[in-house]
């Protein structure tokens, strides 16, 4: 049967989203129809803010969608989709006409990667939700290439770009340099005050307009009095406006806040990223990007016990050196002569990371 002609068109976003008519949806089965054209009809009607769904292709009824009620509050991805093969959702795929924003960025800009529904970035998701509902404070943590600036993005775009403030520093600030950034972040007018308190004291009002989710990335370059000066514009508002506060970094932003009582008795989420085991590498990896989706399991856990160590980002890098090399010699497959190619241009002739026991 195919589906009546007054059904809208549209896409199920890379989230398992889905926006008509201003509104967005989500059920628990989009996330695994992520990407497919769908088509959507409020009828028969089950209620307001509801929407039948059904594939376009078949005309098959996919199941009820109900519309996200809390704009501050990323939807979160849900954990038990029912088909595992649609764990990841592919960000190029072009998305339904009033879907605004785009999915965070890949590092390298790795065509048709997709975003694949890890144990971490489900977590980051339900912990940074209710970081949010809580407007509380809250900690993730890791290594570099892990995914956490990655997963805190994905977890944020459904959140009105507005609320989101985004500080990220290369270098170690200082408080100033934070009361700056977040002056620009925040579009306050006229110049910045030149006395300390006159300054916090505009951040603060600023700050308490609006229910503002205030993201320190790279927390890892922030010293103690950074720390407690975000801590002191955070405890200074009441109830629902005060800010929502991530933190996002290194080992040295955990070190940090652990180590100092007034701040860590004040992170209400403490997130740790760590390395994807060899078994999650096994299912992840091939649903990280389709040149992977057909290769033998013994060669992606080769890649990874040399080069991949369980990071996204090492993968990328793999991964596009991968496509580099299958476009020099025309090969359509990975074989095992040109991922070694790839291994030795992905990282220094001695191994960074080489775990022996995985």
């Amino acid at each position: 049967m195919t589906p009546a002609p007054s059904r809208a068109l549209r896409t199920i976003s890379p989230h398992g989203h889905i926006h008509w008519r201003g509104r967005t949806y989500s059920a628990a089965f989009t996330l695994a129809h992520a990407s497919e054209r769908i088509t959507v009809d409020p009828g028969p009607g089950p209620g307001p803010g509801k929407i039948q769904v059904h594939a376009l292709a078949t005309g098959l009824h996919l199941g009820t969608a109900r519309a996200l009620t809390n704009p501050t509050r990323p939807a979160l991805i849900h954990p038990s989709p029912p088909t595992g093969a649609a764990m990841a959702a592919t960000t190029d795929t072009p998305a339904a006409d009033d879907d605004n924003g785009e999915g965070p960025a890949f590092y390298l800009d790795l065509p048709d990667a997709r975003i694949v529904a890890t144990e971490a970035l489900l977590e980051a998701g339900e912990n940074i939700a209710d970081t949010i509902d809580a407007r509380a404070m809250s900690c993730i943590y890791g290594d570099a290439g892990l995914g956490k600036t990655f997963s805190v993005h994905a977890a944020l775009k459904e959140v009105a770009a507005d609320l989101v403030l985004l500080l990220q520093f290369r270098s170690r600030p200082t408080p100033r340099d934070i009361r700056m950034e977040l002056f620009d972040v925040l579009h306050l007018d006229g110049k910045p005050p030149a006395h300390p308190s006159e300054f916090d004291r505009l951040l603060k009002r600023a700050l308490a307009r609006r229910p503002y989710i205030l993201v320190c990335d790279e927390a890892q370059q922030f010293s103690r009095e950074c720390f407690e000066f975000v801590r002191h514009l955070y405890d200074t508002g009441k109830g629902k406006n005060r800010p929502a506060v991530l933190f996002v970094g290194g080992e040295e932003c955990y070190k940090t806040l652990y180590n100092e009582p007034a701040l860590a008795s004040r992170i209400y989420i403490w997130q740790e990223f760590t390395p994807m085991e060899p078994a999650e590498v096994a299912k992840n990896i091939p649903l990280f990007h389709p040149i992977w989706a057909n290769a033998a399991p013994d060669l992606i856990d080769f890649i990874d016990q040399e080069a991949g160590g369980g990071t996204f980002r090492m993968w990328s890098k793999i991964t596009h050196h991968v496509l580099e090399g299958m476009k020099r010699r025309g090969l359509s497959d990975v074989d095992e002569t040109l991922a070694r190619w790839a291994i030795r241009r992905s990282r220094p002739a001695r191994p960074v990371r080489r775990d022996d026991d995985r």
